[in-house]
């Protein structure tokens, strides 16, 4: 029971009330209407882990990068 309880508390969580407008409210209510998402909710869900392997993607090149460099400047 303990084990539980801890695994709860490491959950990460936040709460977001918006109103979304103009271009992106565009995307989401297309998003829906084409089945791509299941809620809005879920269109903002999957526009972040978008946007997190977007960023991942370029944290990675830039880390390929550094190190090609580095490995330049030794020969």
């Amino acid at each position: 029971m303990k084990a539980v309880l801890e695994k709860a508390k490491e959950k990460a969580r936040i709460r977001i009330n918006m109103i979304v407008e103009g271009e992106p409210a565009k995307w989401l209510i297309d998003w829906r209407r084409r089945g791509l998402v299941t809620s809005y909710t879920d269109g903002v869900i999957q526009a972040i882990r978008a946007l997190n392997d977007k960023v991942t993607e370029q944290d990675l090149k830039s880390a390929q990068l550094g190190n090609i460099k580095r490995t330049d400047e030794e020969w």
